[in-house]
């Protein structure tokens, strides 16, 4: 294909259904294309993300650059998902194998496997281990999100495994949808720190605290509200173990995001705590193809 003319792809990610999930361009043939090029045409996409795969000479796997609208991010959950799904099924890889993709973060691997319906899935590991530490007050957190101390159940908390959120537990499913984006009280509050991102959730007590449902908000990469969050997924297990008090061995949760904007997603995620930490975090699904074109860069 000429170097003017690029393959364009879209995937649902986090779904079996066209149009739900969440969104996720991908240029499959993006060697040659500049920083500058690659923002224009994920400014254009105007996706949560757009992922670039580059595959230069003599590199152990295809690397993997994610741009939102406004920014490149080091690494995000459902594009590896998206993107390592695609791979897949682009090359025929086969059940229960593995595949390695290079993002700014780090090395990625993940575990293709195939549902009984015979959908692709893919269970990908954080580039590192989840860690919690302090954020910014939980008035100011509140406040960020149009809501009151008294809506929050726990303390909020800067979540990271390669790419940081503020995570703001709230008490109801209710207080959860009534969440809202007060910018001016977000870009004076968890706006100015190191984690502007928002991970809001509710924490199903009447599941055993296995079922979680979130809302993600990011304006400072030009994303009003996402569907589905990976990146913040595969954190939430450094939050969990400090609520939940997990023992060592393998501890699993179905994560829903998406359902109060109309495009439910579910996230599978897994957690391998061991010697009383958090040793690793996994984050899965499905992923569907909805578009495939070109885009001409001039």
């Amino acid at each position: 294909m000429s170097q003017t003319v690029r393959q364009f792809i879209t995937m649902d990610v986090f779904t079996q259904e066209r149009f739900g999930g969440n969104p996720l361009a991908i240029v499959p043939d993006a060697d040659g294309l500049d920083d500058a090029t690659m923002q224009k045409i994920a400014a254009e996409a105007n996706l949560s993300e757009t992922v670039f795969i580059h595959r230069p000479a003599g590199a152990p796997a295809p690397q993997l650059r994610i741009f939102t609208p406004k920014s490149e991010l080091p690494f995000a959950g459902h594009p590896t998902v998206g993107t390592a799904i695609f791979l897949a099924e682009a090359s025929g890889t086969n059940d229960t194998s593995q595949l390695t993709m290079l993002t700014r973060a780090g090395e990625v691997t993940a575990r293709i496997s195939r549902a009984a319906n015979g959908s692709t899935l893919a269970e990908i590991t954080a580039p590192r281990a989840p860690e919690a530490r302090p954020a910014v007050s939980a008035g100011a957190c509140a406040a960020a999100i149009s809501l009151t101390e008294s809506d929050l159940a726990h303390a909020p908390r800067v979540c990271d495994a390669g790419n940081p959120f503020t995570v703001i537990p709230v008490a109801s499913r209710e207080a959860l949808s009534r969440a809202t984006l007060n910018t001016a009280e977000w870009a004076a509050g968890p706006g100015k720190g190191e984690a502007a991102k928002l991970f809001v959730i509710y924490i199903d007590e009447g599941a055993a605290g296995k079922v979680v449902h979130a809302r993600m908000f990011a304006p400072s990469i030009g994303i009003a509200e996402d569907p589905a969050t990976g990146s913040a997924t595969v954190a939430l297990p450094a939050l969990l173990h400090e609520l939940q008090g997990l023992q060592d061995g393998e501890h699993q949760w179905q994560v829903h995001q998406g359902a109060d904007m109309g495009r439910p997603s579910l996230m599978q995620l897994r957690a391998v705590v061991a010697e009383g930490r958090v040793a690793s975090s996994h984050v899965g699904g499905a992923a569907v193809r909805v578009i495939s074109g070109t885009i001409r860069l001039s």
